[in-house]
């Protein structure tokens, strides 16, 4: 494969895992109000709280592969 070919699968997969991510996030916060104990609901605000960091790092991948596509194509 060449370099761009690359880079559009790997954006590809990072906007999937991207997806995953920015679901489960939501996912885990839908639960929190489930959550009898304050415990259980801090442990669940804080594992959505990652998710979304990923999320963020995730994001930045993506706009960073985005840009390097475009450098190519220019």
């Amino acid at each position: 494969m060449n370099g761009e070919t690359d880079l559009r699968a790997e954006l590809r997969q990072v906007e999937i895992d991207l997806a995953n991510v920015r679901k489960t996030a939501a996912d885990i916060r839908a639960g929190v109000g489930e959550a009898d104990d304050p415990a259980d609901r801090g442990a669940l605000i804080q594992a959505a709280d990652e998710q979304d960091s990923l999320a963020d790092q995730l994001a930045a991948r993506r706009d960073d592969l985005m840009r390097r596509l475009a450098e190519q194509a220019g």
